[in-house]
């Protein structure tokens, strides 16, 4: 299973980890989509299924799911803008730099809209 090398940690640096992270937050949104899209269309089915997944939902114990799946979209955002420009020759010289500013705004960002979140479940 060649694929599993993707995750093999030991010994990489910290670049490896961050593209191979990448990968697999990708894995993660493209599996939601297909969920997403399944759940959207439950309409059809009957509005009491909808509405059953609806309130499902917006439960506060449904709130970690909403939590990392915005870590996975938020992550997989910022290291896609990093990966562009490297891409583009932009920036190389400070790769370094750019990866620890990449994780700082994931880290920013994700954390002020797990906030949001919190405060809408909750009703706050």
């Amino acid at each position: 299973m060649r694929w599993l090398k993707w995750f093999e940690f030991r010994g990489k640096s910290l670049f490896h980890i961050s593209y191979s992270l990448h990968r697999l937050t990708g894995i993660v949104l493209v599996i939601y989509l297909v969920m997403h899209l399944s759940y959207l269309t439950s309409i059809r089915i009957g509005r009491e299924v909808y509405e059953y997944f609806t309130s499902t939902t917006l439960t506060p114990a449904f709130l970690i799911f909403d939590i990392l799946l915005v870590l996975a979209g938020v992550y997989h955002g910022v290291n896609g803008l990093r990966l562009i420009l490297h891409e583009f020759g932009l920036g190389y010289e400070l790769r370094r730099p750019l990866l620890y500013l990449c994780y700082l705004l994931t880290l920013v960002l994700w954390l002020y809209a797990s906030y949001q979140m919190y405060l809408f479940v909750m009703g706050v």
